[in-house]
């Protein structure tokens, strides 16, 4: 009985949102009205869904745009690359991703990309594949940046990695 309640609750809270959000209204936030459109929260996949680089997926929400990013490829002396996936109903998505994204590594020193592959700016929903040069140093955690969509200065996302 307590799940029918439950389920019910989320829908009754949850499909008025989506479908404001889907018409292309906006929704007051239900939550916390302090909350500017440039704070950021942070959401990562559940636990165990780690693809075939071992490292989970993440996105991060803010600016009306939410980004997700899945690192694809991780191996010693081969390229690093990551899958990143942008959706928003009401920001243009133009940015040049080359500009846009860095990678760090536990020491901070940073990478820019070598490639991006999706495509050029625009739009409300894009993806495509980042790369960065192979590392040739050892690091025990790598962090990716994503700058200045969406009017959100740094969108942070940070891996482990196994030595």
């Amino acid at each position: 009985m307590r799940t029918k309640y439950f389920t019910m609750s989320i829908l009754l809270i949850f499909v008025p949102v989506l479908l404001a959000a889907c018409s292309g209204t906006s929704a007051a936030p239900a939550s916390n009205s302090n909350t500017s459109p440039n704070q950021t929260a942070v959401t990562s996949t559940t636990a165990g869904s780690a693809n075939s680089s071992g490292m989970e997926a993440q996105t991060v929400e803010g600016g009306s745009v939410s980004i997700k990013v899945t690192p694809t490829a991780f191996k010693r002396g081969q390229p690093l690359e990551f899958d990143i996936s942008m959706d928003t109903h009401s920001v243009d998505l133009a940015n040049d991703m080359l500009k846009a994204v860095v990678l760090r590594d536990d020491s901070g020193m940073e990478f820019t990309p070598t490639a991006w592959n999706g495509p050029g700016g625009g739009g409300h929903h894009r993806e495509g594949k980042i790369e960065f040069a192979p590392l040739t140093m050892s690091t025990k955690s790598l962090t990716l940046v994503v700058k200045n969509i969406a009017g959100v200065p740094e969108r942070i996302y940070k891996w482990d990695v196994a030595q």
